[in-house]
């Protein structure tokens, strides 16, 4: 793993999903990925993330608790949310569970970068 290069955790139990994340953002970042919020939650557990870019409705763990674990126990993580359901999930409701940016699916290229170069500029 490149250490100069930010690292970022993709979470979707879609696996197209976190292949298009990965194939956007692997030439920039160090990319680790996820199929559920209880595997996301392992691996930050033992490794620290820039940035963690999560699904909001999976089975098992949900990405509300990935967002939980993550202001709680991994300070200077930033993520984004990213949803298929953003009527049950809005903005304002991502900004107060502590995530920077909320994708809804289907999302551009352009607004994933967006947002993801708000999280990982500086």
């Amino acid at each position: 793993m490149d250490t100069q290069r930010k690292s970022v955790l993709v979470v979707d139990d879609e696996e197209v999903i976190r292949d298009f994340l990965t194939e956007v953002l692997e030439d920039d970042f160090n990319i680790t990925t996820a199929c559920d919020g209880g595997e996301a939650i392992e691996s930050l557990k033992e490794h620290k993330f820039d940035l963690v870019i999560t699904d909001m409705k999976m089975p098992n763990v949900s990405g509300e608790e990935v967002v939980k674990f993550v202001e709680k126990s991994c300070p200077g993580t930033y993520v984004i949310i990213i949803s298929g359901y953003s009527s049950l999930y809005s903005v304002s409701q991502s900004a107060s569970s502590g995530a920077t940016a909320f994708l809804s699916k289907p999302f551009s290229i352009s607004e994933l970068m967006k947002a993801v170069e708000g999280c990982t500029s500086g």
